[in-house]
């Protein structure tokens, strides 16, 4: 390769420096800019773009991932007395994290194993994965000649009793039916009709597929264009001293050991901050209820690290429950729909509250889709919305198409939520050194939407670079109504002859699981961050819903 030559390491390395240490706005301390320095990209990975998208996944995942690297090797170093470690990010491990949960291996079998498909299925309590339901969650053409992206989240009756149709379907059975009578509804209506509709009527995700202009150009666009990639707010008082890091005799010199997280999110974006949080160390009860849907077939591989307890917040106990956790916790972390754990009686300025009383700073963490004011703030919001409304998926369907494209292809993988769950461990690392060094209460906050402004601003893969992709992958030129597990199937099938190095072994871990098999083991992704001394894993492997109490290890 000549010299000069574009690769995923050298952009990767750009993307950290020149972009994320460089930006005030995330407010990186000089110990975290300092242990960077440390920080190198893996020659051995890939060094050509591969994966079939314009948008740059594997280098912004890479430096990510790189940034995260600096901020635990800057806190083991402060917290251990040890030096800052040399650090290598594998990019091909970074790529592999945006699709993990498609990879895992339980008992030696995939996810596609039929024991392992009814074990997860029992937390689809609305039947969601049946055709009829399922591709309700898609891009349909609308009326007045736009697109629209609804989404039946984890319960698609509202969204069909809004179009005029049944529940349920038992009869449809094969996948281009339901989507051929879907479309034809969706038709029926304005795409602005849609947007209001299902939003501020039936609280339902959905949103108009925007072209990059248009979201910009909207009030939304408007009033987060000046935000970062996280938002770090200090509440500092006399009453919240600086908290040192918790006693740890460790072995593992990871940098969050003893830190105490309270997961309150489904779905992904939200489980992968904690996940990671649980991969540097943190000790991570999740809180569940099992009697609503979750997503099964992720909930596998994301709730590594963690211990999950059934606790019913709408009940007097369940709210007991909650705040015996968070008055011993560091972190709380809310993924809910915003304003709905104010409405529990758990927002930020009660757990601040708690805090404060107690004498000990807490983060509050929070994630949403669209950012955390202007006039969509309030909605709820998945990957696929971020990426209709903020021109992503305009953007994958003229890599494909060229400029005349003329229907939005929405991404292939999970991309704006995993990347999401990246810059939120970031932002809580952030904030809990800082409540070392300073004390005080914090407020982190991040969105989808945020993340793929941030991917957007770092350029479009050259049209070279993207027409080797489109003769690499020529099987997922995909259409409006190639929904993400339609996508994903041929991925899958397509990655050990595309690109057989990225399941490297080498790549993966294994630990004991708690999954409904006694001894059972799984096999995952492994940390695309490597250190001289510190050892990233998890304490504890994944498990089942309501597995444990809601009750921190030391208390059990």
């Amino acid at each position: 390769m000549g010299a000069g030559a574009y690769t995923i390491q050298a952009e990767a390395a750009r993307i950290l420096r020149s972009i994320l240490l460089a930006d005030p706005r995330l407010q990186v301390p000089p110990s975290v800019v300092a242990a960077a320095s440390h920080t190198r990209f893996d020659a051995s990975a890939l060094s050509v773009p591969f994966l079939p998208a314009p948008i740059k996944c594997s280098e912004s995942s890479a430096a990510l991932w790189g940034l995260l690297a600096a901020f635990g090797n800057a806190i083991a170093s402060s917290r251990y007395n040890i030096p800052l470690q040399s650090v290598v990010v594998n990019s091909d491990v970074a790529s592999l994290f945006l699709f993990s949960f498609l990879l895992l291996r339980v008992g030696e079998r995939p996810l596609s194993d039929p024991d392992l498909v009814k074990r997860y299925s029992v937390n689809d309590t609305t039947a969601q994965m049946v055709p009829w339901r399922r591709l309700v969650t898609n891009v349909y053409p609308t009326r007045d000649g736009r697109w629209f992206h609804l989404h039946g989240g984890l319960d698609s009756s509202p969204c069909l009793k809004m179009l005029g149709l049944p529940t349920h379907r038992d009869d449809v059975v094969d996948e281009m039916d339901a989507i051929t009578a879907l479309s034809e509804k969706v038709q029926r209506f304005d795409a602005e009709w849609l947007d209001v509709e299902a939003n501020e009527h039936w609280r339902q995700a959905g949103g108009i597929c925007l072209t990059l202009e248009e979201y910009r150009a909207s009030a939304q666009g408007r009033a987060v264009a000046d935000d970062p990639l996280y938002l770090l707010e200090e509440f500092p008082s006399e009453k919240l001293p600086p908290v040192p890091w918790p006693e740890a005799h460790t072995t593992t010199y990871r940098p969050l050991e003893g830190i105490k997280l309270v997961d309150l999110t489904r779905a992904i974006a939200g489980p992968t901050i904690a996940k990671l949080a649980a991969l540097f160390g943190a000790t991570v009860v999740r809180v569940s209820n099992t009697a609503l849907p979750d997503l099964g077939i992720v909930l596998f591989e994301s709730n590594l690290g963690k211990r999950d307890a059934h606790v019913d917040l709408k009940t007097d106990e369940g709210k007991r429950s909650l705040k015996q956790l968070i008055e011993d916790a560091d972190v709380v972390l809310d993924g809910y729909r915003p304003g709905a754990l104010e409405k529990l009686g758990f927002g930020p300025t009660y757990v601040h509250e708690i805090a404060r009383r107690r004498g000990k700073g807490i983060v509050y963490a929070r994630e949403n889709c669209y950012g955390w004011k202007g006039p969509w703030a309030h909605r709820s919001g998945w990957q696929q919305i971020s990426d209709a409304v903020t021109g992503i998926a305009w953007l994958f369907a003229r890599m494909w198409e060229g400029e005349a494209a003329a229907e939005p292809v929405m991404p292939f993988l999970p991309n704006s939520d995993f990347q999401t769950g990246i810059v939120g461990c970031i932002a809580i690392m952030n904030a809990l050194e800082r409540r070392a060094r300073t004390g005080g209460n914090y407020l982190v906050s991040m969105s989808l939407n945020q993340l793929n402004s941030f991917l957007i601003s770092l350029g479009t893969q050259s049209p070279e670079v993207q027409h080797s992709l489109r003769e690499m992958w020529p099987d997922m030129r995909s259409r409006h109504y190639d929904d993400l597990h339609r996508q994903m199937r041929v991925l899958s099938s397509g990655l050990p002859m595309v690109t057989p190095q990225l399941l490297n072994p080498k790549y993966f871990m294994s630990t004991k699981a708690e999954l409904g098999v006694p001894d059972e083991e799984m096999e995952f992704v492994g940390p695309a961050a490597t250190y001289e001394r510190t050892k990233l894993g998890y304490d504890v492997g994944s498990c089942l819903r309501g597995t444990h109490d809601a009750k921190w290890p030391s208390e059990e």
